[in-house]
């Protein structure tokens, strides 16, 4: 009987032998099989066992690599949301409930992006609008996904986050005490804005001289934020709802160093490779 002839069942019979330790020359006496086609069979086996093995390990390693890129992704989405005003380059605050800033950025950026064709092959219209609803629910599993993941590689994130929320929380409170003795000064939006900045950059360094009134000043008259800066820091009140802001300020600009030092190299790339969390392709 020739190799390609063999029944499967019997080809099966011929490998668990083999891999219970019985030679060719056994099996092929056992099943007055010709021990050279026993051979060929079991040795056609392995390598389709190696081949699939190979493949298995590319196949892991493919989706171990978009595991830790989406986590990745997470990671400087969660910074770019919890930015502190210096790097934002904004004193207006931002939104505390870090859950639902996720919850509507995330989908879009997860979401695949794909050009939609107008008609099928049989002529029917596509239902774009539909697609795209379905890629977005699937975008939000995704990052959703992702998040879990990176929380369970880094269990100090969770407590950062919290931390950075109540900061984020005691900052927009303070800003909404700075609302109505800005609009006092009946300024514009924006030279209000910057006149806090220079303000809150002199306070520590402020004197008592400094709180003096001037009402001439040498040199030429200086710029809208410069002369609201120097009101508001000559006002005494005024000047001390700012230095409380500005505790604030620098609370939540701690909050956010400490999120950036957990998601920041080297100190990510450590925990997504040495970390595990249930979404991780190799257990």
């Amino acid at each position: 009987m020739r190799w390609y002839e063999i029944p499967d069942e019997k080809r099966v019979l011929m490998m668990e032998r083999y891999r219970r330790g019985d030679s060719f020359s056994q099996i092929g006496r056992d099943m007055r099989i010709d021990r050279r086609v026993v051979a060929r069979i079991v040795r056609e086996d392995e390598e389709k066992q190696s081949g699939r093995a190979a493949i298995r390990r590319d196949e892991l390693a493919r989706l171990f690599h978009e595991h830790r890129e989406a986590m990745e992704k997470v990671a400087k989405v969660l910074l770019e949301l919890t930015a502190s005003p210096w790097l934002r380059d904004s004193l207006l605050p931002g939104d505390p409930d870090i859950g639902s800033a996720l919850a509507s950025r995330l989908p879009a950026e997860f979401a695949l992006k794909y050009a939609l064709p107008p008609e099928t092959p049989g002529g029917e219209a596509v239902d774009t609008d539909l697609k795209q609803r379905v890629e977005l629910r699937l975008g939000q599993r995704r990052g959703k996904a992702a998040f879990e993941g990176l929380k369970e590689h880094i269990p100090a994130l969770e407590a950062a986050i919290r931390n950075w929320r109540q900061a984020a929380i005691d900052y927009q409170e303070g800003w909404g005490k700075l609302k109505e003795p800005v609009a006092s000064y009946g300024v514009p939006p924006d030279v209000a804005e910057r006149g806090l900045k220079l303000a809150l950059e002199r306070i520590p360094t402020f004197t008592q001289e400094d709180a003096l009134p001037r009402f001439r000043e040498p040199g030429p008259v200086p710029e809208a934020p410069e002369r609201f800066a120097r009101l508001w820091l000559q006002n005494t009140s005024h000047r001390r709802l700012l230095q409380g802001f500005s505790q604030r300020l620098e609370q939540l600009n701690a909050a956010y160093d400490k999120i950036e030092e957990i998601l920041g190299p080297p100190r990510l790339d450590n925990a997504l490779v040495a970390g595990h969390c249930q979404y991780c392709p190799i257990p």
